[in-house]
Order: C-alpha cells, then structure tokens, then sequence
C-alpha cells in the first residue's frame, strides 16, 4: 500500500501544493547545475566520441530541468485555481534537513556517478518506493489516532510520486466536500499555459478533470508512474547511468564533468545557518559574476511570478513579458552558469572551478501593481546590463559576458518599447 499524503481541508491543500512547487524549483536548480558543469570540449580531456556522450546527456539533462519548470509551473496553476498563490519562492540550496521528508537532501553537485544516483532515487517509480517501503517495514500507512494537522499536514510522503497522488486524492474528497465549484473558485486569468510558452502540457486548471491532468502529467513524465518507460525522468537518468558505466569500464580515468565545487556561494546566504554545506568563492571575479548570475536569476523569477499576478497587462505585454523570461533562461542564466564552471573558485580550492549558487535574497515577491513591476524589472535589466559591462573587460570572460549585456539590454528596450505603446 502506497503512503499517501492526508489532506482534509484547504488550507492543507494549499501548504502541500506549495511544498510540491517547490520542490521542483529546487530540482530544476540542481539538474541546472548540473548540466553547467559538463565538458564541452575535446581540450578538456575527453575523446571525440566521450564528448558526443556528454552532448547527449546534458541534453537530456536540460530538456529534463525544462519540464521540471513545467511542473512548477502547473502545480502553481493549481494553487491559483483552488484560492491559493503561485509559489516561486524557495530556500537556498543545499536544502535544511527539516526542509522536506528525508528522502529529499537537494544541493549543487557537478555532474559525477554520485550525483547521477541522487537523480535517479529522487525520480525512482512508485513500484520502486512501494519496494523499499516494503523492505523497511514502512508499506502499511500509520493508523491515526488523532486530528489531522488544521494547519498544515504531516509530511509523511517518500517520493514526488507518493506527495501528487495524495494531492489528487485530496481534491477528489474536497470536491466532494466543498463541491466542484466552491473548491475550484480561482480566476482561470491568474495561471499560465502553453499560449505563453512553447509547452503544450502546460494547462489551465478550472475543475477536477483538468487537475488530474495536470497531476497526470506530472507524474508519468517524471514522478511516480508505476513501471519503468524510457520517456520518463528516471528511465531518461538510468539511461545515462549505464552509459556512463560502460564508458568507464573502456576508460577508468573518463571525467565527463569539470572540477567544480559543492554549494558555491558570494556570501553566505541568510537562511543557511550551518557554514559547513557551503563554499564561499574568493577568486574577486568569480565572485562578481556569481553575483550577476543571483541577480538575473531572481528578476527571471520575479518576471514569471509577474505572468501569474498579471492584472492589467494586454495580451501583447503578456507574451513579451513571456518571451523575455525565456530570452533570460537562455540567453542570460545559461551562458552565465557554464562561465561561471570555467572560473577559479578561489585559493583554498587549487584546481576547483565555481559555480551558480541560484540565490535568492530575502525578498523576490513581484510587486504586485502593473506599473511599479514593469518599472522594476526595465530598471532591474538596465541594471545588470550595465554591471556586465563592468566585468566585460576580463578577457577571459569577455566574449559570453558581451553577448549577456546584449541580450539584458534588448530585454530591457523591448520591455520599454511595449509599455510606451500601451
């Protein structure tokens, strides 16, 4: 018997839909990483036919790290649909252990076996949770023999797969309960779908059958169908596993990754009390564009959180601001990680490259008026264009550094060019 998550109320509704969202913010961060860390050239030690491999499998790695976006993404419809709201919030990397459930330990690793295997445990199906369940003693759900947490829920999920169909367990008895229409009562507007990006999965949620498909979708694309299928997260990981094995056994000295550290950060982020799960870079210029990263990063998300708060904005806005977001996944957030895994870490680390941290400061909530968020996020672009301009003179990074401070300033006009307009 598969332990489900209990759900009896809204409210817990709401903290678990918020737990599975961010969840996925924090996997897709990991898979980001881990994919940055991946050799890109024969000078770096590999073979010819090696560096195919390694094309292959980052990837698969990023296609993996856009769908966990996906997931974000719908879990946050959900949110929006049942009264919530969208949650794009999330603890820095490496995760606390009183986070999450104790399966779910997330932190900055290079691409490495070690890393590989926490992949696919995180992504493993539910025959392969109700097994280890079984062999712990753990298959039979605890009877309970008080009142459910009113304000919360107990966390007792073992996988991704165990905590979404305890969600779609949950609303099957809330709509029940509450009736279809009082439970599902938030404005369709506030969610996102595949007319905003290029992600046809990506739907709006207004009842019980379109939230199951939402769930659905999340669960045999990558956490918790029952079986092994080669399209999903883990059948995709163990793919690259045995590869990655075989290789090895040809050549026992094969680094598919570069030298790249744990945790890296600028400075020690707020919530992280224990300095021990971290690395702090020394190195002056990773430092600065360790910093760059962070803050292209949180606008990006803000920007999105923008896309779910939209009120006022025209369907033209709308899709700029949409392209915008993914003009800074790719054109910005993407050469800025791989630079960073180029760059020394710094003294104590000889021989270490560094690393995105994806830190958050303690505020990334988008404002919630029109005018003051479309005021931010140009100011924010020009910002941070010009600070790459600043770093632009390091010749070692000046050729993606242009072509960053590029696309930050054509963000920033396009974004401008709209609002003049409307």
């Amino acid at each position: 018997m598969v332990s489900l998550v209990r759900i009896e109320n809204r409210g817990q509704l709401i903290y678990m839909l918020s737990e599975a969202a961010e969840l996925e913010h924090g996997i897709m961060c990991c898979y980001l990483y881990c994919a940055f860390s991946m050799k890109r050239d024969v000078a770096e030690g590999v073979t010819e036919e090696q560096l195919k491999s390694i094309q292959g499998w980052r990837k698969t790695i990023m296609e993996i790290a856009v769908e966990e976006m996906l997931h974000m993404c719908l879990a946050c419809n959900l949110l929006t649909a049942v009264g919530g709201a969208a949650h794009l919030r999330r603890s820095n990397l490496p995760s606390s252990p009183r986070a999450y459930p104790p399966s779910f330990r997330l932190a900055l690793a290079p691409f490495c076996r070690e890393s590989l295997a926490t992949f696919v445990y995180i992504e493993r199906p539910l025959d392969l949770v109700e097994a280890d369940e079984k062999a712990s003693g753990l298959s039979a759900h605890p009877l309970q023999t008080r009142l459910s947490d009113i304000f919360s829920n107990a966390r007792d999920y073992r996988s991704q797969g165990q905590l979404y169909l305890g969600i779609e367990d949950g609303l099957g008895y809330l709509s029940q309960k509450y009736g279809e229409d009082k439970l599902f009562l938030g404005p369709p507007d506030s969610q996102i779908t595949g007319s905003h990006f290029d992600l046809p999965d990506l739907i709006q949620v207004t009842d019980l059958a379109s939230a199951g498909q939402a769930l659905q979708g999340i669960i045999k694309q990558g956490e918790g169908a029952r079986g092994v299928t080669a399209d999903s997260h883990y059948g995709k990981f163990v793919a690259i596993q045995e590869e990655y094995e075989e290789i090895l056994k040809e050549d026992p000295n094969f680094e598919p990754g570069r030298p790249v550290i744990y945790n890296p950060y600028s400075m020690l982020p707020g919530d992280i009390s224990d300095e021990t799960t971290i690395n702090l870079l020394e190195d002056s210029l990773s430092i600065d564009v360790s910093n760059l990263f962070d803050g292209c990063y949180e606008l990006m998300m803000q920007m999105l959180g923008r896309l779910f708060l939209h009120g006022g904005e025209s369907q033209e806005e709308l899709t700029k601001l949409a392209d915008i977001t993914v003009k800074l996944m790719f054109g910005v957030i993407g050469p800025l990680g791989e630079a960073l895994t180029t760059l020394p870490a710094g003294a104590s680390y000889p021989g270490m490259k560094a690393g995105a941290s994806f830190r958050f400061s303690r505020d990334i909530n988008t404002p919630p008026n029109q005018v003051a968020a479309w005021e931010l996020f140009i100011e924010r672009l020009k910002e941070l264009s010009a600070y790459t301009g600043f770093l632009q003179s390091h010749e070692v990074v000046s050729t993606v550094l242009g072509r960053v401070r590029r696309s930050l300033s054509q963000c920033a006009d396009q974004l401008d060019s709209v609002r003049q307009q409307s």
